[in-house]
């Protein structure tokens, strides 16, 4: 049967998907505490495939006893504070691997579609210095939760997409997909991730001035050792509308031979053009800066320059 919840469930699971990390399922545990509270929590610990739990008629001790399992002080939360809380006010937080938004009594007007987008944007913004810790998480556990192969290709895309929005908000525009096919590759689909280039100064305004590089490429390919097409590929792909330098993001740092490619195909096209070739460990170590209130562009800035010196 269905519940007044659930199409806001289902666009919350939706934007959970796209704004966190794709390669996670989420189990949804919909609350209704007669006449006090209705509570989605959403955890993602452990569970196997999206899921939805609807828990009517709960007691108010039940419902503590519940979310003291999240965050112990809730146990000695007050009743009257959902007795007076107003039906568009929201109270919500996000602990550990659950998150949780609860509002006053049960009205289906206020779990809509359109509410479950503010909310969770609203959560998401008020807790960036959780989100980047949740990342860091991420990135140091990733060769058990993300397997390097091709049948793991979109789930690494959206990984890298995540951590380059989360690293570059104040720089770049938020990353977008694009598609582009080889012909020389039997007509290969390729998914690029694009950036618009808002800097003003450092970095990315740099690379706007010397390659005008008006929009950032980046390819993500979920393999240990590239080849001479990854990179031969981004060079030609590579154009006036978007810029002339890209950045190819793979899962181990490379050895010499690619480097070296990578050098003569810099030094082919003139140095007009180049690429940045990234792994998981860049990531690592950007993610920290940016937790620690450094400019992770920084990283790149240096990174670069060895790049140039070394030709």
């Amino acid at each position: 049967m269905a519940h007044f919840t659930d199409q806001y469930a289902d666009r919350l699971n939706g934007l959970l998907h796209s704004a966190l990390f794709a390669h996670y399922f989420y189990k949804q545990e919909i609350i209704e505490v007669p006449e006090l509270l209705t509570a989605i929590l959403i955890t993602y610990d452990g569970v196997r495939d999206d899921q939805r739990e609807i828990r009517k008629n709960i007691s108010w001790e039940d419902f503590l006893r519940r979310m003291s399992e999240i965050k112990p002080d809730w146990i000695d939360f007050k009743r009257e504070h959902y007795e007076r809380l107003n039906p568009e006010q929201v109270i919500g937080g996000w602990e550990g691997r659950t998150i949780y938004i609860t509002r006053s009594r049960q009205h289906a007007d206020r779990w809509t579609p359109a509410t479950a987008h503010e909310d969770i944007t609203s959560l998401l913004t008020s807790a960036v210095l959780l989100h980047g810790k949740l990342i860091q998480a991420e990135l140091e556990k990733m060769r058990e939760t993300l397997p390097v192969g091709i049948e793991h290709f979109r789930a690494y895309e959206h990984m890298v997409r995540v951590v380059f929005n989360f690293l570059f908000n104040d720089e770049l525009g938020e990353g977008q997909w694009q598609a582009r096919t080889e012909p020389e590759d039997e007509g290969v689909e390729i998914r690029d991730l694009i950036f618009s280039n808002k800097s003003n100064s450092g970095f990315w305004n740099d690379l706007k001035g010397k390659y005008h590089a008006s929009e950032i490429v980046a390819d993500a390919k979920n393999k240990d050792e590239l080849t001479r097409d990854d990179l031969r590929q981004l060079y030609c792909y590579l154009k006036p509308a978007l810029g002339f330098w890209g950045f190819v993001v793979c899962r181990s740092e490379q050895p010499g031979w690619v480097h070296a490619y990578n050098r003569t195909l810099f030094k082919n096209f003139s140095q007009r053009r180049g690429v940045l070739v990234l792994c998981d460990d860049d990531l690592r170590r950007m993610v920290q800066m940016k937790n620690r209130g450094r400019n992770p562009s920084e990283y790149l800035q240096e990174k670069m320059s060895n790049f140039t010196r070394s030709i």
